[in-house]
């Protein structure tokens, strides 16, 4: 993988907008309350790290960054299909794979806030990216045919660890359908070994990653499932160099009705640093 990242202008005192050797545009973003990188491809964000703290996200050594495939990291989105689907069509849906365009940003002492935006013909798509004391992506879907509209939508996060299996991961949820053991329905047990291919679908609004030296505490809203994924020594896509050093934990909307013409509908992670020894009181022990 080359990050290799040509200069061009300025977006806002903390915000520039850089290109690749593949022509791919990205927004670099060095707030003194994090920083940050944003692909253009896929509306997805491939790194951050908050002031005084570690990188949150992984991102593959490997990643193809030249458009052909999506991106390998980061926080793919899943739309409007989580998976495989019927009739050939791309693993996870055509939002990964699509070239968004930047509507907005806001750049204050505070932070920064990005608003990226997806024309579909029978949808309009935003991500809104907030990086201040912590970290926010929510995903808007809207409806603009002019019949209901069936989807899905995950935000495919790639958490960055030292060792997947060092990790302790606490309020995913009770049960678990079992993908590994064609979708057998699990009681959850800790600690979770990898490899692991779950899908909560009793899911909690907030789940801790404890990463050793620190900890993670993700909050979910609009979420009906969690998917909790790392393939571990299985065999893996060529674009996973280790996969010892991340584990994915993803807010998804999975069994939502169909959009009404004109609503919209929102799905929504909020990341931050807490101390390893405080604010266990906050995520149910179950899962």
């Amino acid at each position: 993988m080359s990050l290799s990242l040509d200069p061009q202008d300025w977006l806002s005192p903390h915000c520039r907008r850089m290109v690749n050797p593949a022509g791919l545009e990205f927004i670099d973003i060095r707030h003194p309350a994090g920083e940050g990188l944003v692909s253009l491809f896929g509306g997805q964000l491939l790194q951050y790290t908050p002031a005084g703290g570690r990188p949150l996200l992984w991102l593959s050594d490997s990643a193809v960054l030249d458009g052909s495939k999506a991106i390998r990291g980061g926080i793919p989105l899943c739309w409007p299909w989580f998976g495989p689907a019927a009739r050939g069509g791309p693993q996870h849906g055509l939002a990964r794979l699509s070239r968004w365009r930047l509507h907005a940003l806001c750049d204050t002492a505070q932070g920064c806030r990005l608003e990226l935006e997806l024309l579909r013909p029978e949808a309009r798509l935003r991500l809104l990216i907030t990086l201040d004391q912590g970290l926010t992506l929510e995903l808007v879907t809207t409806n603009t045919g002019a019949g209901p509209l069936p989807f899905q939508a995950a935000l495919h996060s790639y958490f960055a660890v030292d060792e997947v299996d060092l990790c302790a991961i606490s309020g995913l949820g009770p049960t678990y359908r079992d993908n590994l053991a064609q979708g057998a329905e699990c009681r959850h047990t800790a600690p979770a070994r990898a490899p692991f291919d779950r899908v909560y679908t009793r899911p909690q609004p907030q789940t801790r990653l404890d990463r050793g030296p620190d900890s993670l505490l993700l909050e979910h809203r609009h979420q009906d499932a969690l998917v909790l994924w790392n393939p571990h020594r299985l065999p893996l896509p060529e674009d996973i160099d280790d996969p010892r050093r991340f584990v994915c934990i993803e807010t998804a909307s999975l069994a939502a009705p169909p959009l009404a013409p004109g609503a919209s509908r929102s799905l929504l992670l909020h990341c931050r640093l807490v101390d390893p020894h405080r604010e266990t009181a906050h995520v149910s022990a179950a899962g």
